[in-house]
């Protein structure tokens, strides 16, 4: 695998994404479910008087809920398009462009380290930026940790190749249940990987961080992968069945069916 090809292919699709969307657009998905599930955990931690850092904010919908709720939080990001976009939409924010492997800060400078689907994009592994993250964290700081999570269920809603997306990519399939024909899928390099929830123990714990809580989240958002009989819509909302089917599933198999594994250590 050829590191820095596959890094440049990760960033070209991130600015293709946000040059296709909207802060306005990513906000409304504050007000789902799942999300109101991470908000609800994470404010049971965030410190209400110490500075944060959202290291990976993209076009800044977690930043700009934190910052309307009166958090002192910063955000940077290494495509610079969306810190733009970010900055029309309030300029008051406190934004920069940054890898967060080489985080423009002092040691010791946050309270607490936000980290959303970021660490999952990377080929040569999370280790360097948790190190970086751990860097810049004063002593007793909190850092937030959301990856994909490595299960049965996930395994099976991430493969292509299952007969759900078989049948979803089936033309005569869709017809015959009044969907519109898909787009055709653009072959890309991106990078992604599922993380087994010891194996995020082991790299946070071995970067010296102890962990003080995880939590199973998102579930309904596997089903959401897994069929279009469970959307509300085609921006990622479920509908009421996926809901209820992800409350059992949390209930009885919450490890086992999850989509993301939030991890929150203490430096």
């Amino acid at each position: 695998m050829d590191l820095q090809e596959v890094n440049r292919e990760v960033k070209r699709e991130f600015e293709e994404e946000w040059a296709g969307t909207s802060v306005e657009a990513l906000l409304k998905t504050n007000k789902y479910p799942r999300t109101q599930e991470e908000f609800a955990c994470l404010e049971k931690f965030l410190p209400k008087d110490d500075l944060i850092l959202e290291a990976g904010c993209g076009l800044g919908p977690k930043l700009i809920h934190f910052d309307k709720k009166n958090y002192k939080i910063w955000g940077i990001d290494y495509i610079y398009s969306a810190i733009e976009q970010v900055k029309k939409y309030n300029s008051n924010l406190v934004l920069a462009q940054s890898d967060v492997h080489a985080l423009p800060f002092p040691e010791s400078t946050f309270g607490a380290y936000l980290s959303y689907g970021v660490v999952e994009h990377f080929p040569q592994g999370p280790q360097d930026s948790i190190i970086e993250a751990y860097r810049v964290l004063k002593p007793g700081g909190l850092i937030f940790m959301m990856v994909p999570a490595a299960n049965p269920v996930t395994h099976f809603v991430y493969d292509e190749q299952n007969f759900l997306h078989k049948l979803r990519r089936n033309g005569l399939v869709r017809k015959l249940m009044g969907k519109p024909p898909l787009p055709p899928q653009e072959d890309h390099l991106t990078y992604f990987k599922l993380h087994e929830r010891e194996e995020m123990r082991v790299i946070l714990e071995t970067t010296k961080f102890e962990i003080i809580h995880e939590q199973p989240m998102s579930h309904s958002f596997n089903l959401y992968l897994g069929c279009e009989c469970f959307h509300k819509d085609t921006n990622g909302r479920t509908n009421r069945l996926a809901e209820g089917l992800a409350a059992l599933l949390r209930k009885f198999f919450p490890w086992s069916s999850c989509n993301y594994l939030l991890f929150v250590g203490r430096k």
